[in-house]
């Protein structure tokens, strides 16, 4: 210990003697380790923090067929089958509107089953969970709060046991509540609410709207339980008419945790990749820097062995200085860290359970001590060991200027050091490079709607008041009418799933004679949409008529399709007349199709549109909805308060939430494509400048050690353009090994991100020319500017003897 005191005391009086490379190496070594302490710190929190749960490891969900969810009627029958699992339990979010607050709020929760919390072995912080008993029919309402929302309505009080919340127009005596860091399914989750289960049901395939949730049995593995699932699944399908051919084929288990965390997690996995390389990079660079220095402390070294030290002695000394260089950077990244966490926290989707933690924990804390320590090794093992192969003799000797005594060895490492950063500079280019183009495609799509000018909101009135169509119906006329008088006002529009803001509904269908059996098999995505709808929105008409005031329950049922699925599963037909009937509807509703509407995005700018279904509001119904208002206003946010006033006119318990502007909402869609497409655009722009530094670097100390072999040449008569041209030439040789590895490298991180990449080839050969000539340019440059400098070397001072 006193010899390690004895190190670290020496290593701090060597570095605060050199302040100025000190300082560009501490600087150099923070940006890298900056930059992997922010994401590690999502990554752990997203994808490493232990879950909240008994046995995590044992918990998976199911997955049936595209849409994941259930009936209640399927969802019992795996619990009385499945012997697989221990249990099994199911969740439905939704959205609840809470009126014990200020205002009327619509709060995150979601109906599970009463076994739920059990399954999950969590226990409540106050009061109980849901039992069995709370989920049988004509059970008394009851609720379970989130910690956050307790402290919130009621100040964290423990009298909050017994009390009634009123939910959805319902009181629901309170039962409990959880724990902090209890987030399930999502972490916006705020209250739970007990799903009724009536075993003697009828299975509805209709209308699934449960996610399963299992606990494994001991010793069974997820591919037996898989294959017991697909068992069961067929049975399913033969049982119950309505289900379609392909029900259960591809049912599997998969972890919790990955169900949870859902696209996030590649995400994160590219950035955490990519700031490996940034790291690699750096410590490239900063073994260069102390290559050179270790070439200006060759005579100290010489001394220090030629009065007795070991080599082991040195090298630990030596990497003694490197730890302690990269604990310094490692601070100034925890700084960095800290001031890019909230981007990060920004960026990545609020309802996955970990983003609203991603913090500088004890956990990040241990990563950045521990990168630090092996980056510090990493890029001080190769100096230590080259410092320590001095000839003593020469050394002492000589200054070593134009001497060859250990520079032959530095030489090949710096010039392995400049492969390896073009190489990996080259890969983080070109990702970061795909992604922008991605993105930047992405931006471009057009959504098949107009989105300016218009302000989207949802209302939603209680399910207790407004628990009959005509009551439902009466309310939305009116709150319409009411906003459509408004000043600011072009037009309005309702819909049961606004845009970008949440997935269709998907049901099974018939086209009455001459449905093809294929077809019949698809799950077509739905929606409900009052009158001015496609006006709204400007979604062309190709077609037919869209919907009108007198389409109501009392006339005859229809629909308005899009292209899509015309073009789909109608080719060869005039859709005008067609009936098709979804099995959402009674059995022998069929619903004529009366116009075509233009295609237009609604769940995600990087897919195709899928074929879509349009029902009149007047004919189905619904409590909630979305608002769409068109104003010729350049701010449509103006308009909030007086819509709200108007609608807290007709009933003051109406919840009014998710106010944006449709330009932010369709914006918001492409948050975590802008979000790595901006990172990677960081990591690359650094890359290219860290790689050019490096190459500089290299190539001004190659030059300082051959002054003496340069000042012979150009004393010779060596014209020089000569010298200009072999160090660039030697440069250019190096790079274009870099290169070629880095192409390799590339096109295997391409392949990665090909399915994150909209209109963009992941193997183009075009762009990675490009790219490599990009770099390849940089690299002449930064390897310009030492050679031509060496070719201005005076021939009198490089020859000069001291």
């Amino acid at each position: 210990m006193e010899s390690l005191w004895h190190d670290l005391r020496f290593a701090l009086r060597g570095l605060y003697r050199n302040l100025g490379f000190a300082g560009v190496a501490v600087t150099t070594i923070g940006l890298g380790i900056g930059a992997n302490t922010a994401i590690f710190a999502g990554v752990y929190q997203v994808l490493m923090r232990p879950l909240p749960f008994a046995e995590a490891d044992r918990l998976v969900t199911v997955e049936l067929d595209a849409e994941a969810l259930v009936s209640k009627a399927t969802l019992t029958r795996f619990q009385d089958r499945l012997q697989s699992f221990d249990d099994v339990a199911a969740w439905s979010r939704t959205d609840l509107t809470v009126t014990d607050l200020d205002q009327p709020e619509r709060i995150s929760g979601a109906r599970v089953t009463s076994n739920l919390f059990h399954l999950l072995g969590v226990e409540p912080l106050l009061g109980r969970a849901l039992q069995l008993h709370d989920g049988e029919p004509g059970a008394e309402p009851v609720a379970v709060l989130s910690q956050g929302l307790w402290e919130r309505i009621y100040a964290g009080g423990s009298g909050v046991l017994g009390r009634r919340i009123m939910v959805d127009g319902r009181g629901h005596t309170i039962l409990g509540v959880m724990p902090r860091d209890f987030s399930f399914p999502s972490a916006e989750t705020r209250i739970w609410i007990p799903a009724t289960m009536d075993p003697a049901a009828e299975d509805d395939y209709g209308t699934p709207d449960f996610a399963v949730v299992g606990r494994l049995a001991p010793g069974v593995e997820s591919s037996q339980a898989t294959l017991e699932l697909r068992r069961h699944s067929v049975e399913i399908r033969e049982l119950f008419e309505g289900y379609p051919g392909s029900f259960g084929n591809s049912a599997r288990v998969i972890p919790v945790r990955e169900a949870l965390v859902g696209q996030t997690r590649p995400a994160l996995l590219v950035l955490f990749g990519a700031v490996g390389f940034v790291l690699l990079i750096v410590c490239a660079n900063v073994a260069n820097l102390l290559l050179t220095r270790a070439q200006v402390r060759r005579r100290e070294m010489a001394v220090r062995t030629a009065l007795g030290a070991r080599r082991s002695r040195v090298v630990r000394q030596l990497l003694t200085e490197s730890v302690v260089l990269a604990l310094l950077g490692g601070v100034a990244g925890l700084l960095l860290a800290a001031w890019t966490g909230e981007a990060l926290r920004s960026a990545l989707p609020a309802e996955i359970p970990g983003v609203a933690d991603i913090d500088i924990g004890r956990e990040v804390l241990l990563f950045t001590l521990g990168v630090a320590v092996m980056a510090g090794i990493l890029f001080g093992l190769a100096p230590a060991l080259q410092s320590t192969t001095q000839v003593v003799r020469l050394s002492l000797g000589s200054k070593g200027r134009g001497a060859s005594g250990g520079w032959g060895g530095a030489r090949r490492v710096f010039r392995a050091l400049m492969i390896c950063e073009v190489a990996m500079a080259m890969i983080l280019v070109v990702g970061a490079g795909l992604m922008l183009q991605s993105f930047d495609r992405l931006s471009a799509v057009d959504p098949g709607f107009r989105a300016e000018g218009v302000l989207t909101l949802r209302l939603s009135p209680t399910q207790a008041r407004y628990s009959e169509p005509a009551e439902r119906d009466a309310f939305w006329a009116e709150a319409l009418e009411s906003v459509r008088k408004l000043p600011g006002v072009a037009s309005v529009a309702a819909a049961s799933i606004v845009p970008f803001t949440g997935s269709l509904d998907r049901s099974n269908w018939l086209v009455e004679d001459g449905a093809s059996a294929d077809a019949a098999a698809q799950r077509v995505a739905w929606r409900i949409v009052t009158h001015g709808y496609f006006e709204t929105l400007e979604i062309p008409l190709r077609a037919g008529r869209t919907f009108l005031p007198r389409d109501r329950s009392s006339t005859a049922p229809v629909a308005v399709v899009n292209e899509a699925f015309v073009d789909r599963y109608l080719q060869g037909r005039d859709p005008l007349g067609e009936r098709i009937r979804l099995s959402t509807a009674e059995p022998d509703a069929w619903v004529r199709v009366i116009g075509v509407v233009a295609d237009s995005r609604q769940e995600d700018l990087g897919t195709n549109t899928a074929p879509e279904i349009y029902r009149p509001f007047g004919q189905s119904p619904v409590v909630s909805m979305g608002l769409l208002i068109r104003t010729p206003q350049d701010e449509p946010r103006t308009l909030v308060p007086t819509v709200r006033r108007a609608v807290w006119e007709i009933d003051s318990d109406v919840a009014v939430s998710g106010v944006q502007p449709m330009e932010e909402v369709v914006q918001g869609s492409m948050a975590q494509s802008r979000m790595l497409a901006r990172l990677l655009g960081v990591f690359g722009l650094l890359a290219l400048v860290l790689g050019a530094v490096g190459t500089y670097g290299v190539l001004s100390y190659g030059i300082s050690q051959r002054s003496t072999e340069i000042g012979v040449r150009l004393a010779i008569g060596a014209p020089r353009g000569t010298v200009v041209r072999a160090v660039m030439k030697e440069a250019m040789g190096l790079i274009a090994i870099g290169l070629a590895i880095g192409v390799v490298g590339a096109w295997a991180l391409a392949k990665v991100l090909s399915n994150r990449l909209h209109g963009v080839e992941d193997g183009d050969p075009l762009f990675l020319a490009m790219v490599a000539l990009v770099l390849a340019s940089v690299a002449a440059v930064a390897s310009y500017i030492p050679g031509r400098r060496a070719s201005r070397i005076d021939p009198v001072k490089a020859l000069r003897v001291d």
